[in-house]
């Protein structure tokens, strides 16, 4: 439900370096944290920076949410087409502090497999092309 929570079950480990996460973007919303622009989005992540280190973000579900904000209920939904909209997405797959945490579809899959395939090319979609020097043409 929060990251107050999950900071609390990391500090009852024996062993805490050795705790990851991973974080669900439905259950975020669900849990009340607004996701869905820059400022609510930039704000969740310092909380979890803050609590838990974005360090110990070792992976995440991806997943829209069907119910509104702070519902407590985690209904997934398409990417793209819940509550969280494309723009959450996007403002995800360009964060560069998790640019090589794994990222798992958690959504409905009808039809089977084209959903998938659908929502793994609308992400892709998403990332902005690295910003590459143009190559100099002297040799």
């Amino acid at each position: 439900r929060s990251f107050e929570e999950l900071a609390a079950v990391v500090a009852g480990v024996d062993d805490p370096a050795r705790v990851g996460i991973c974080l669900d973007t439905c259950h975020l919303y669900a849990a009340g944290y607004d996701i869905r622009t820059a400022d609510g989005y930039r704000s969740a992540m310092a909380r979890c920076g803050r609590l838990l280190g974005t360090r110990r973000v070792r992976a995440f579900h991806l997943n829209d949410a069907r119910q509104p904000l702070g519902s407590g209920l985690d209904r997934h939904e398409k990417i793209g087409r819940g509550h969280l909209g494309v723009e959450t997405f996007r403002r995800l797959m360009n964060d560069r502090r998790f640019t090589r945490v794994p990222m798992v579809l958690e959504t409905p899959k009808d039809p089977e497999p084209r959903a998938d395939r659908e929502a793994l090319a609308l992400l892709r979609s998403l990332r902005r092309a690295e910003r590459r020097p143009a190559r100099s043409t002297l040799r």
